[in-house]
């Protein structure tokens, strides 16, 4: 097997090859956004996909020097744990003759643990030797860094480069109005819209902010809840919280890009109340929109948002988010203005930006 020779001129590296693993082209367009900016910087990036027992095959085929993985759990998390074990052993087998002959190993850390919580033995093992053996880690914050380095047991930082979540800004159509956006909802204008959006899972603070919201004493305040929970349990558990309450409108199913739209600019402020996170992505589409949002004050949250474009609570007071909802009522006017605020924070993370910084890291461990 033959991987193909960095040629250096003027200090700058060509014929760079990169293998994105795993290769996501629908849904999050994160992958296909840095993807797009990496190739106008010159990097070669193969547009195919490679699974568990693939990675080898691929690197040799296309030539790469690079391979930049994401995210670990589809390389080996099948719903048997044996299956999964044995898909793991051939995955890491497989970085360990990459690395054996020279292929640079990048992973993005999005996550500490996959979201299914499914296997965590096994999804620790993977992360922590995945962890020494890549040449470098890429995070989305200093905070996310700090998490990295505990959760892994790692010794070091010098190998973990911070680069920012690229954003959403023209990404998704945003031409409908909010008058028009309510009216296709069926949500009074004059309401003060809360949206809680994406795929729903348990550590996302579903039920806490339901159970938070049910407290609120005004009828012109409507929670919008728009996503597609993670199993059917989820599923019945939400619409039994829900149920009877006419302040509370949930849409359950896949939101497709066409919609994004409509939701987020239907509402007034995004309501983030994640449990557990490194990055989020969803903040960042919030910011995106021009939205305010409601959040933990911690980590990645914390560190991305401020007070200037947040309603940001202390997660270990248990009554912080009901405070934080409370407080809206009395910071109506000041909404739109947090919205803007987050907006121009936002543009700052462009997806160039986002690809130069990558490209800077390829860079650094093809020239040492």
């Amino acid at each position: 097997m033959k991987v193909m020779n960095i040629v250096t001129k003027n200090d700058k590296i060509t014929n760079l090859k990169v293998v994105f693993a795993p290769l996501y082209t629908q849904g999050n367009p994160y992958q296909t956004l840095l993807i797009k900016h990496l190739t106008s910087l010159g990097v070669q990036i193969d547009m195919n996909s490679c699974d568990t027992f693939s990675l080898l095959s691929t690197i040799e085929e296309r030539k790469a020097n690079i391979l930049h993985i994401h995210w670990l759990d589809s390389f080996f998390l099948r719903v048997s744990f044996l299956k999964s074990l044995f898909n793991l052993m051939i995955f890491l087998l497989q970085l360990i003759f990459l690395r054996l002959l020279n292929v640079k190993i990048i992973w993005t850390v999005h996550n500490l643990k996959n979201h299914r919580n499914q296997h965590l033995i096994l999804d620790k093992i993977a992360s922590i030797f995945v962890s020494r053996i890549a040449h470098g880690l890429i995070v989305h914050s200093e905070s996310a860094r700090n998490e990295t380095v505990k959760a892994f047991r790692l010794h070091k930082k010098n190998n973990i480069f911070i680069v920012p979540h690229g954003n959403y800004i023209d990404v998704y159509e945003n031409k409908i109005s909010q008058l028009e956006a309510r009216k296709q909802l069926n949500i009074p204008s004059s309401n003060l819209v809360l949206l809680f959006f994406g795929s729903i899972h348990p550590y996302k603070g579903i039920s806490q902010l339901i159970e938070a919201f049910k407290q609120l004493n005004h009828d012109d305040i409507c929670l919008l809840i728009a996503g597609k929970p993670c199993s059917e349990l989820m599923a019945t558990q939400l619409n039994k919280e829900v149920k009877d309450h006419k302040n509370i409108i949930f849409i359950p199913g896949f939101v497709s890009e066409e919609q994004i739209q409509l939701y987020m600019n239907a509402c007034d402020v995004v309501a983030l109340p994640y449990q557990e996170f490194l990055t989020s992505g969803a903040v960042i589409l919030a910011m995106s929109f021009g939205k305010a949002c409601i959040a933990p004050d911690k980590g990645y949250i914390g560190e991305v948002l401020s007070k200037q474009g947040g309603f940001l609570y202390d997660p270990e007071n248990e009554d912080g988010l009901l405070e934080v909802l409370n407080s809206l009522i009395h910071k109506r006017t000041v909404i739109s203005n947090m919205g803007k605020h987050n907006y121009q924070l936002a543009t700052q993370w462009n997806w160039n930006y986002v690809a130069k910084l990558t490209l800077k890291v390829y860079e650094y461990y093809l020239k040492n």
